[in-house]
């Protein structure tokens, strides 16, 4: 016996599982764990946005979510992210509802920089991933929507 049907197939929409926020702020001190760095305007680099994964807590076994789209402007680089439907996804989004993780990480390899007053002034960095944080290092990068 052979049965043959057709269907049509449709995508899920991804616009209700969105996080978005100021991922990077330029001109601000940060403590990081490499000490205090601040950020030079247009300092931070994407190669390709759709490779930029969010992770929680910057665990590369913990990925979230994806980077749809980013911009810049003078206070700073931000960017939204498509929430995973999986299970760890629905906890991200939960837990910057509950703002309990609601602070943005940026992942950067540093690739140009220069020592300033008591701080690292970063001028080139590639930009390698995102995480949701419980505190960010730099107090204005944090999740804006959901």
């Amino acid at each position: 016996m052979i049965l043959t049907f057709s269907a049509s197939i449709t995508a899920a929409d991804e616009q209700g599982r969105m996080i978005s926020g100021k991922i990077a702020p330029y001109g601000e001190v940060g403590y990081t764990s490499a000490g205090k760095v601040v950020f030079k305007y247009g300092s931070i680099k994407v190669a390709d946005a759709s490779r930029v994964k969010l992770l929680m807590a910057h665990d590369s076994s913990k990925v979230v979510g994806r980077m749809r789209t980013y911009e810049m402007d003078e206070q700073g680089m931000y960017a939204s992210f498509s929430v995973s439907r999986s299970t760890a996804g629905s906890d991200a989004i939960l837990l910057a509802q509950e703002q309990l993780m609601d602070g943005l990480s940026v992942g950067v390899e540093v690739t140009a920089s220069e020592p300033k007053d008591g701080y690292l002034l970063v001028t080139a960095a590639n930009l390698r991933e995102v995480s949701l944080v419980e505190s960010a290092a730099f107090q204005s990068a944090a999740v804006q929507s959901i």
